[in-house]
């Protein structure tokens, strides 16, 4: 305490030290909520090279986006769209599969399996598989070398040509992790 000599009353001083703790409680309460949504509603989508596991490819993505794997089929030179949901931090499901016209490894109608029966229709010239239980904790695929062109578009437009990340003939994995992954 101080004693202001010209009112003669005492004046109590805060420290800025005090305030500065509330400050920095408040900061570590925010970023502690904002981790723990982060760690909730996002992942980490990778994309490695199976043999060494060298990650070619890494960005945050939500959980619920998704992603289409597109290419050129290889008998019918007609593109193939593959769409992909991040259905956990550590799951991936193939949602729908389209293509103009059947080729070899092409479904021709719908599939019955033990736990999954998928749906076929034809919708604006192609024909539409849509998969109601098919999870993977990684994707792998071998990036083509010739007529494939792979390319991965994210649900904002984003486009990403496996041929800029790798070579062709690559074995990569695709997959998702938790965001706080170590």
């Amino acid at each position: 305490m101080l004693t202001d000599y010209r009112s003669r009353r005492k004046v109590t001083i805060m420290s800025t030290l005090k305030g500065a703790h509330y400050i920095a409680f408040l900061a570590i309460i925010i970023l502690l909520a904002a981790l723990l949504y982060a760690g909730k509603n996002y992942a980490v989508f990778k994309i490695s090279e199976h043999f060494t596991g060298n990650v070619v490819y890494s960005k945050l993505i939500r959980v619920g986006d998704t992603f289409t794997l597109t290419y050129i089929h290889s008998v019918t030179k007609q593109p193939v769209y593959e769409v992909f949901k991040v259905e956990a931090k550590q799951i991936l499901s193939l949602v729908e599969m389209r293509y103009d016209s059947f080729g070899a490894n092409l479904p021709v109608g719908s599939e019955h399996m033990s736990e999954e029966t998928t749906s076929f229709t034809i919708q604006d010239g192609y024909y539409m598989i849509r998969y109601e239980n098919r999870k993977f904790k990684l994707v792998p695929l071998m990036v083509g070398q010739v007529v494939a062109d792979h390319t991965i578009v994210m649900n904002n437009g984003e486009a990403l040509r496996l041929l800029d990340i790798t070579s062709g003939g690559t074995y990569v994995d695709i997959y998702v992790k938790p965001l706080l992954w170590k």
